[in-house]
């Protein structure tokens, strides 16, 4: 049984949300037994939980705030349901957590157990991002994110795009910085995520697993 718990961190809209529950879902086609709990308790827009009855139709479990809220509420707590699903040990789970460091300090309340599990914390970048547009920026944030969660970051996500006008040597660009990182780092990179367009046009030889995004938050945003 595959019960390793998914970390998905990375810089305000780099796309944390939209990779999670793409990602649950990828999770469930496998036969996985997939719990998605939304510990975003800083941003109130383009949450994982706005896809919760999709998600709970496919029988993926959902978990955010006590009240089981899609969208429109924002309650700086979580449920405590989350901390029984990663100490009862039984599903694959994603967190999906908040922007920046400020995001991952919410995780610092789940590292003892987290660390008794089999776990990923996988960052998400956009280079288009204001703050991860540079080697040192990410490197940085990476650092901070890891001081605040009290946990490691074991892989990154290249998701850099500019929406919908996205081509492939802007993926490529960014695939050449963000192989800087890793190699400085000794990060590696695990998934290249775009919508399918672009997605089916990359090289074989891009770094990282290519994964399709379908947009589920908001149809224009990637």
């Amino acid at each position: 049984m595959d019960n390793k718990i998914y970390i998905i961190v990375g810089h305000y809209g780099s796309g944390k949300s939209e990779f999670s529950v793409n990602f649950a879902k990828k999770l469930n086609t496998l036969n996985k037994s997939v719990c998605l709990a939304d510990l975003d308790i800083v941003n109130p827009y383009f949450r994982s939980r706005e896809t919760r009855l999709s998600l709970i139709n496919l029988g993926i479990d959902v978990i955010s705030d006590t009240l089981d809220s899609v969208k429109g509420l924002d309650m700086p707590y979580i449920s405590p349901a989350i901390r029984g699903q990663i100490a009862y040990n039984k599903k694959t789970i994603i967190l999906d957590c908040g922007g920046d460091n400020v995001g991952t300090r919410v995780l610092k309340q789940f590292d003892d157990l987290i660390k008794q599990r089999d776990y990923e914390m996988y960052m998400i970048i956009n280079v288009y991002r204001p703050e991860t547009s540079t080697v040192e920026q990410i490197i940085d944030m990476k650092n901070k994110m890891e001081a605040e969660s009290g946990l490691l970051i074991t892989g990154y996500i290249n998701n850099s795009n500019f929406l919908r006008q996205t081509t492939v040597d802007d993926v490529m660009n960014a695939d050449s910085l963000i192989k800087e990182v890793s190699k400085i780092t000794s990060v590696p990179i695990v998934y290249v995520s775009a919508l399918e367009s672009i997605l089916n046009k990359l090289p074989n030889d891009i770094s990282g697993e290519k994964f399709e995004i379908n947009l589920s938050l908001r149809s224009d945003w990637l």
